[in-house]
Parts: structure tokens; sequence; C-alpha cells
């Protein structure tokens, strides 16, 4: 493990520091009983001992990498009144708008709130650059383990660090441009692109939708069209882009598909990397093909392994070293993802009953705080979706980041509800 930020740790802490518009991972719990606040304080107690407990501090040498830090501080629970059980999504967006700081703290936050039907809320927010979703579900099972973060670096171990940083940005360069010609997905397919700026800078919060289904019916879908449940996963999110107009059926779709490089014992802060697949439409709108997906995805997945990536990735050593006024720059040619699928799979029951009681179901999703709709529009992003499941739930959060395809969460609502009803998944809204 290192001390030093991943280009993702940096990319995440820029677009919090340089950009304006950090980005925080927020896992919500829903539980059929009152959990006790004095569980939710050793909780907090726990987590500030663990892999969030970290701070970033800036480097002494020019081209030498950040690094972490500890920080043991335990930030106090927030406490809410009791939420109706129709206005659990509010909530949640309440305790993801929350003011991280991973330089300063606290770099995350826990909330808990009763339900009126008896039942209880848990949130638990963090900054992206502090963790990714495989160190916010690593960071609740091992809850009360000591984790060693960060060490006294001395002058010359910056300088050692600008000398190997620029040795790998000039590799990178060299690997980019011997594979300039590669492509993640064939001509023609449908992606985002960067648009013109629109005057204007109205506030926006981009509508989430969350939605339980049986996940053995969900299984038995995807089984039933010859795919597997991430491919029907792909599916169902191309088909809510398709029938929101915001793509048409003449062409394929690129999906981006988040992949986790977490090993045992892993303590990066981020360690995802990703793969892209094209998604072909029928002239009806449909999806019907999921046997197709899943070997493009396989694919992918195999070239990943084998390290066969898109030539821009060679170039993050770069991009580290860049000052944050060019990174700013680049930021603004870099559009946000068309379709971005997140599978998290089964979640470990350690994480699923934090304090020991077991939730009903889990909704795991990423949110970018402070954004407008005119810079959405110019991002030029579409639909984010993430997968996960809790016993025999499965719990879809649908995220629509194109305001004019995408207007508000009733839409968005119906658009995935109508997803679901064309596999046979019957859905039930948080």
């Amino acid at each position: 493990m290192t001390d030093r930020l991943t280009y993702d740790d940096d990319l995440f802490l820029r677009a919090d520091r340089v950009l304006g518009i950090p980005v925080v991972n927020q896992s919500v719990w829903r539980f059929p009983e009152r959990l006790g606040p004095e569980a939710v304080d050793e909780l907090a107690r726990s987590l500030a001992v663990g892999r969030l407990g970290r701070l970033v501090v800036r480097s002494r040498v020019p081209g030498a990498r950040d690094r972490w830090v500890r920080c043991g501080a335990v930030t106090p629970v927030v406490r809410s009144a009791p939420v109706e059980p129709g206005d659990v999504l509010g909530w949640a967006d309440e305790q993801a708008d929350v003011e991280l700081d991973p330089e300063l703290g606290p770099p995350w936050q826990l909330a808990s709130a009763p339900t009126t039907d008896g039942g209880e809320l848990l949130s638990l927010a963090v900054s992206h650059a502090v963790g990714d979703g495989g160190a916010h579900i690593a960071s609740i099972v091992e809850a009360g383990r000591n984790v060693h973060i960060g060490r006294q670096t001395r002058l010359r171990d910056d300088v050692r660090d600008s000398v190997a940083q620029v040795v790998r940005a000039a590799r990178g360069i060299r690997t980019a441009v011997q594979g300039r010609g590669m492509v993640s997905v064939p001509p023609g397919t449908q992606s985002s692109s960067v648009r013109e700026a629109e005057p204007g800078d109205e506030p926006c919060r981009p509508p989430l939708t969350v939605l339980d289904c049986d996940a053995r019916v969900w299984e038995d879908a995807a089984l039933a069209n010859g795919g597997s449940g991430n491919a029907l996963l792909v599916a169902i999110a191309v088909e809510i882009l398709v029938a929101s107009g915001r793509v048409g059926p003449d062409a394929p779709v690129k999906v981006s598909l988040p992949v986790s490089a977490r090993g045992g014992d892993d303590l990066r802060a981020n360690a995802t990397t990703g793969v892209s697949v094209a998604v072909d439409v029928g002239p009806d709108g449909h999806v019907g093909d999921l046997a197709t997906i899943r070997a493009r995805s396989k694919t992918a997945f195999g070239s990943l392994r084998s390290g066969r990536v898109p030539p821009v990735r060679a170039l993050e050593p770069l991009v580290q070293l860049l000052p944050d006024a060019l990174v700013a720059r680049l930021a603004r040619s870099s559009p946000a993802p068309l379709c971005l699928c997140s599978n998290l799979g089964t979640l470990p029951k350690d994480f699923t009953a934090p304090t020991g009681v077991p939730a009903t179901s889990v909704m795991m999703r990423s949110m970018t705080r402070l954004v407008t709709r005119s810079l959405l529009r110019q991002r030029g992003g579409g639909l984010s979706i993430w997968w996960s499941r809790t016993g025999d739930t499965a719990t879809l959060a649908v995220l629509g980041l194109d305001p004019g395809h995408f207007p508000d969460e009733p839409t968005l609502r119906r658009l995935t509800t109508g997803a679901l009803d064309r596999w046979g998944l019957r859905a039930t809204s948080w």
C-alpha cells in the first residue's frame, strides 16, 4: 500500500478543490426497527479508526504526489426528526448534500433518523477522494479494526517521488503514442460529448429514483434471456435512455462498466478501473440480446485483466503532474459517461447489518454536489445506475444526469419502472 494519492484519488480531490464540484459516495440502509443511539455512536467511533480516517497533505516538492495522513477525529452523528416512509429519498439527498473536506476534514459523515413506521434510516456519506465503493463497503465490514495510514516523510522522499512520477509520465506518453489506434467501442456507437456552455447557473439536484425488486426473479429473467444479472442491468439502463429520447434505436449505445481492482488488505482509497461495451438496440427500443452483452462484457473484462487498456489511461501519471489550472481546462473538455452501470453485487452481511440489525435493503450511489443545469448539459452525461443485493432484495439506484430528458424524479421513476416491467420485474419504490 502506498501512502501517496493514486490518480483516481487525485482526480476526485481536484474535482472538489479545483472545479468546485465535490463527489460524494453514499450508502443508505433501511431497517425494520430502531437501532439505538449508542450502537450508531459506536459505529462512528469504529469508522474513525478505520480506512476512512484519512486526510490529504499537500506535497512539498513540485511533481511529487500528495500523501495521506491519519485523521482519527470522530465526526458526530447527525440525527434527524422522524421521516415519513415516502420521504426517504428526500432525507437521503439531504444527507448526501453535506460539506466534506478530504484535506481539512471531516472526510465522512454518518447520519440516522427514525421512520414514522417504527424503523430507522442510516446514511454514510464519504468524500470520493477518501473512498470508492469498495473502500466504502470495507470500512463497515472492518469497523473497529485499527488501520495504519500515513507515515512521516522527509523532504528527500518527496524528491524521489517527484523523479519517479516524471519517469512514469514519460513511459505513459510512449505507451499512449504506441497504442493511439486502439478503440474501446466500434465507430458509430452513440456516446456522450461535451457541449457548448449555456448561460445561467441555476442550482440543480439531479433526480434519483430507487427501487427494490426480487433478486431471484432478476436472476431468472437474465438466465431466461441468455444473459447474466449484469447483462440485464446493462440492458435495462440502455432501454431507459432510449425511452427518454436521449439516444435512438438506430445505433449501438456505449455503456461504461466500473471494475474493482481492489485486492485483499488493499488500503487504497480508490481502486476502480473500468471497461466500455457497445449495446445493440432493436427498432422497438428493446434490448433483447443479453447473450451478446454478456459476451462483449466478458471480452472487455478479459482485455483489462491482460493489461490491454485504452491509451488514454497510460497518460494518468502525466495528468497527475499537471498544475490545477491546466487540469481545470482539461476537465472542461471531458464528457461525463452517457451510461454508467455499476454492479456492486451481493453485499456482505456485516455491511448490511452494521450495528447487528439486518437491513431490509441498502442503496448505494454517487452524487456530485454543487452542480447547475448548465453544467450538467455541458458535460453531456446521461444516466448512472447502481445495483446491489441485500438478501433476496435487489436494489436499483438510478440517477438522471440530463435535465432535458430526466427533468424530475417522477419522470425518471416512470421510465425505470417501464423498463423493469418489460422484463417481468415488479419493483417497489423507496
